[in-house]
């Protein structure tokens, strides 16, 4: 049960380090049959504030340094020719590591943090740099899925971002559609993703075949898609038609 635990908690970590040699069989020998494997998996869609394994899952996308999706940050406005302040929706932003580089270096007119973990909303508001930022009204924190998200108005987004999250997209159908919705014509949706998930519960992490999440991209009316790759991560991005 402890092998089980800590191979668990090792390979978790690995999904937001990116180095995963040596540890896949490990991982496949204490998950695929272990119900505590599972229940954390569960865990890092949205932790539960109070419980062990939403502590558990939340201290380890709190981990590291936010590399890779500070780079994907890094890749989208380094060739920003798009608003001058525009207007960003982070879907899961955990830790708050994205977000803060879009803050930063884009300095966005309206930033929605679309976050269904209560424990990282808690997070992100205590941080003395996302509470200036909400006071300021340039970010705003929400717990509603990314499936429905009624008050961000028709056509008036110009960058979707979410790192670590298209796997929990379920149907991806239903999210690609209000995406759809949301984004400007020009406006772009960007996705951070890694080969680690294919070996995680895919009864949990159910959207792992990009070419399937490409076609899904493609199939909600967004152009341009593409998969790019980097080092330890890919990027999905697609564009909706001017």
């Amino acid at each position: 049960y402890h092998f089980s635990v800590s191979a668990v908690y090792v390979l978790s970590y690995l999904v937001y380090t990116g180095s995963t040699v040596g540890y896949v069989p490990i991982y496949h020998r204490c998950t695929r049959t272990s119900k505590m494997g599972s229940a954390l998996a569960k865990q890092f869609r949205a932790p539960t504030p109070g419980s062990c394994l939403g502590w558990t899952a939340q201290q380890i996308m709190s981990m590291g340094n936010g590399a890779d999706s500070i780079d994907a940050v890094t890749q989208i406005t380094s060739v920003w020719t798009g608003s001058e302040k525009p207007d960003i929706v982070e879907i899961g932003p955990g830790a708050g590591w994205s977000l803060r580089e879009f803050l930063k270096k884009l300095e966005p007119s309206r930033v929605y943090g679309i976050e269904i973990s209560e424990a990282f909303r808690k997070q992100l508001a205590t941080d003395a740099e996302f509470s200036a930022a909400i006071e300021a009204g340039v970010l705003s924190l929400h717990g509603d899925d990314a499936k429905d998200l009624a008050f961000i108005p028709d056509n008036s987004v110009d960058i979707v971002f979410a790192f670590n999250v298209i796997y929990f997209l379920d149907p991806l159908a239903l999210y690609m559609k209000e995406m759809k919705r949301i984004v400007k014509p020009g406006g772009t949706v960007n996705f951070g993703v890694k080969e680690i998930a294919k070996d995680l519960d895919q009864t949990i992490y159910v959207n792992t075949d990009w070419d399937a999440c490409l076609e899904g991209m493609k199939s909600a009316g967004f152009v341009d898609v593409e998969k790019k790759d980097k080092l330890t991560y890919f990027s999905l991005v697609g564009t909706k038609p001017e």
